[in-house]
């Protein structure tokens, strides 16, 4: 039987908030958003740029250097290393620091990087930080490997007049599991591919958002079927936009790709995709069950149902995906349970309130699905303003009084797809007694 183990190394920090540095699950590796910060001084010197020396280096790539190097701590209490990486974050601030970014990953990984999603987003817990990474490392069963997905028909992510290795692999498969990066509507050649834009003879005849949606599926199907696997294997999916007009659109292109049993999915909203005109990234986790495994859409009336086309979580072996979880009922928007009285403003935090909500049907999706909230081992916030940011996470570390999931915490653009959500939580969750 799988079990959760939260790792602390002690070369790290201990966290000032309800996480986990790392937890480690069967034969994966989650590891917390990992920051440029000691969480004593802020960002270290050994970080930064030597002010003598302001033209020797770039202060992302030192930030992003320190940030590999406690990856490679987390991993190694968890008993994997950067070559079981299945897929990496990167949260940045400023568009312009890709580059350098690249680079120290580049740096790290020894070459082409594993499948990775880049995403520009409002701000990071700390002030001063550039970055914030987190990724999931799978270490493999005997006769087993990591197999890395580049269909040749589908061009390189190195963007045209760009020299050095790829910047990423597109995908990575071991054995029944499938990981994608974050895929944007680009040929690496032009910016946005003809085929993913209007143009300006015809511009009312398509949507840019339906096109780039509709453009990013195929290829993602590529990539999954050089692993062996399609689109009806999905389990889990990720999409950033950076207009949350274009969700409408998204999901009547989901239900063309996902007609029957859609992934867990998580939407977030983001302030830049790091490409002119692009307005969405979706990676992928794809399962395909051997023997004794389940994959199932989990669903319970104890907790709320998503308007959208997807469920409230999928099983997949021994892991739970959730879609994002909001405090939101689905019918009135945000609901008195998860408000202030307005009659009472200042006895209370409404973020809290929302936290509360969002863990009450946390643990009714866990029950439904024969687990419970102590076994989840990854979470993500996204934020619309950090000023109760202390108040919510202290609400939800109550859940957590040991063993927390592993966390990455970032703010992004409001609102959230329901307006009035102060904070979206994505998950996953192991259950222990699955194959």
């Amino acid at each position: 039987m799988l079990t959760k183990e939260a790792l602390f190394p002690p070369e790290l920090p201990r966290p000032r908030v309800a996480y986990s540095p790392a937890i480690k699950a069967g034969p994966f590796v989650f590891v917390s958003g990992q920051l440029a910060s000691d969480l004593n001084t802020g960002t270290p010197a050994h970080a930064t740029i030597n002010p003598q020396f302001p033209f020797h280096g770039t202060e992302i790539e030192r930030q992003v250097r320190y940030i590999g190097e406690n990856i490679a701590v987390c991993l190694k209490a968890g008993g994997a290393g950067l070559g079981h990486v299945v897929h990496l974050t990167n949260y940045l601030v400023d568009p312009a620091d890709q580059p350098g970014a690249t680079r120290a990953i580049q740096g790290c990984f020894g070459g082409t990087p594993p499948p990775t999603s880049t995403i520009i987003v409002d701000e990071l817990p700390i002030p001063g930080c550039r970055s914030e990474i987190d990724l999931v490392a799978l270490v493999p069963d005997a006769g087993q490997r990591l197999e890395f997905l580049n269909p040749p028909a589908l061009p390189a992510p190195l963007p045209a007049g760009l020299d050095g290795p790829p910047l990423h692999h597109l995908g990575v498969k071991c054995g029944s599991w499938l990981f994608t990066s974050g895929v944007l509507a680009t040929d690496f050649a032009q910016g946005i591919a003809a085929e993913a834009r209007t143009t300006d003879t015809f511009p009312y005849y398509g949507e840019n958002g339906r096109l780039q949606a509709a453009y990013i599926l195929e290829r993602l199907k590529a990539v999954l079927a050089a692993g062996g696997a399609s689109l009806h294997d999905v389990v889990k999916a990720e999409v950033y936009l950076t207009d949350l007009k274009d969700f409408f659109r998204l999901d009547e292109v989901w239900k063309e790709y996902f007609p029957i049993d859609p992934p867990a999915r998580t939407t977030a909203p983001v302030r830049d995709l790091g490409i002119p005109g692009a307005r969405i990234a979706i990676n992928l986790i794809a399962f395909q069950p051997g023997p004794g495994q389940v994959r199932r859409t989990i669903h319970t009336d104890a907790a709320p149902t998503p308007l959208a086309h997807e469920p409230q979580a999928v099983q997949a072996g021994p892991l739970l995906f959730f879609s994002q979880q909001l405090a939101t009922d689905y019918r009135t928007g945000v609901p008195p349970e998860a408000k202030l009285n307005p009659a009472f403003p200042y006895y209370g935090s409404e973020s809290a309130a929302q936290v509360n909500y969002i863990v009450k049907h946390i643990e009714a999706i866990c029950a439904a699905a024969g687990t419970s909230s102590e076994h989840l081992v990854r979470r993500r916030g996204f934020y619309t303003d950090f000023a109760e940011f202390f108040t919510s996470f202290a609400t939800w570390g109550k859940a957590f009084p040991s063993a927390p999931p592993a966390s990455t915490t970032i703010r992004v653009p409001a609102p959230l797809l329901v307006p009035g959500c102060k904070v979206a939580i994505d998950l996953i969750g192991l259950i222990p007694g699955a194959g």
